[in-house]
């Protein structure tokens, strides 16, 4: 379906819009909701950074590794997260949606609030195209990296790890998004980008046409 049939779609009404200028403060929103995913994603950060603080307890007071050199080469994979990986995650996401069928892709930021992401111009998505997208980069980045923690010295396995940290946390983004197509997952959601317009359009099944559904 086009963005033009789906406005003139009988079964389907425009109910809200996304700003892109609004996309941290609509993130902020989400994971305040509370849903499963956003709490399972909180919860994944945690474990990971406590596991992490475990690890390099153990390794300093069995003299494997000095703290200075966990801190500065998990600091280091803090930096390559956000200056490297940046422009790998949106490549990630640019080729997801080329793999659902996008004719074109185009990539925007926000430099002021450190937001970068994908769109594909008047591109019809629902929730499971869109949660293939929006996953791609985290489970493609975090796995290369996870397994390589397994093939390289002690220090490199400390920036590997700043990786993982980071840029888990960096997806929240996308899980705020994912989370807000699964509230709403019994409405239908149809979502498209105007990259013109810098906004996202979300709509959803009228009413009537839910209530038939058995």
């Amino acid at each position: 379906m086009t963005a033009a049939e789906l406005k003139q779609h009988p079964g389907y009404e425009k109910w809200t819009t996304l700003s892109h200028s609004d996309i941290l403060p609509f993130v902020q929103e989400e994971f305040g909701r509370r849903g499963w995913l956003t709490r399972f994603y909180l919860l994944l950060n945690l474990a990971m950074l406590l596991l992490m603080i475990l690890m390099a307890v153990w390794q300093v007071t069995h003299g494997l590794i000095g703290t200075g050199r966990v801190v500065m080469n998990t600091v280091l994979g803090f930096v390559l997260t956000l200056s490297l990986l940046v422009p790998v995650h949106e490549g990630i996401h640019g080729i997801a949606y080329k793999l659902v069928g996008a004719p074109r892709v185009q990539f925007g930021s926000d430099i002021r609030k450190f937001i970068f992401y994908a769109m594909a111009d008047h591109f019809v998505i629902g929730f499971p195209r869109f949660a293939f997208v929006a996953l791609s980069p985290f489970f493609i980045i975090n796995f290369f990296a996870a397994g390589a923690v397994f093939y390289v010295s002690l220090n490199y396995q400390w920036i590997l790890l700043g990786v993982l940290l980071m840029h888990t946390g960096a997806c929240a983004g996308d899980f705020a998004m994912l989370s807000f197509f699964l509230r709403h997952r019994n409405e239908g959601l149809l979502t498209y980008d105007d990259v013109a317009e810098h906004t996202s359009y979300f709509f959803r099944k009228k009413r009537a046409e839910m209530r038939a559904e058995p």
